[in-house]
């Protein structure tokens, strides 16, 4: 997970499925990387002091560009369960070095992301653990959708999409 520690960011519900996937004996690790934010006191308390801390659980407050580069070539996928999100930079980073993708059933992540993620839906770490497990099976299997090939704008797109948005709505 990449993004700053928040309630509508899902950490907590994600923290829940996977100790419900470590319970039934899997073996995923669960790293986030993403500093401190507002109303997540008991939140960073869990995850600080969290039997897994260290181990299949790594939280990393103080992630710079390079370090972030690495984790995006290294890690084996990229779980996104924000409750909103206005665009969803993380899944066009993860893309862009071809990072496997589990994103909550968002518009804002279908528009970004279309065919080249898995979805999930659910607003409990109950309901997420099984639709993660399967993810996780997918990956293993070499079953999961690739991001490589999701679509970038360029800033010059970008400008002309919201130039052609703004005519049409004047």
């Amino acid at each position: 997970m990449v993004g700053t520690v928040e309630p509508r960011k899902g950490h907590e519900q994600v923290l829940d499925a996977f100790e419900h996937l470590w319970a039934e004996g899997h073996g995923a690790s669960l790293v986030i990387a993403g500093r401190e934010g507002w109303h997540v006191a008991s939140l960073a308390q869990r995850l600080r002091t969290h039997p897994e801390a260290g181990k299949r659980l790594v939280w990393l407050t103080d992630v710079n560009d390079a370090q972030l580069a690495g984790l995006y070539s290294t890690l084996g996928g990229l779980l996104m369960a924000s409750q909103a999100e206005g665009f969803g930079l993380p899944l066009v980073e993860a893309a862009h070095y071809g990072m496997p993708i589990l994103a909550r059933d968002l518009p804002v992540f279908r528009e970004v992301a279309v065919e080249h993620a898995s979805y999930f839906t659910g607003q409990t770490g109950a309901e997420l653990a099984p639709q993660l497990a399967d993810w996780l099976g997918r990956l293993e299997a070499g079953d999961a959708p690739l991001s490589h090939d999701l679509r970038r704008h360029s800033w010059r797109e970008s400008a002309q999409q919201l130039k052609t948005l703004l005519a049409d709505i004047a």
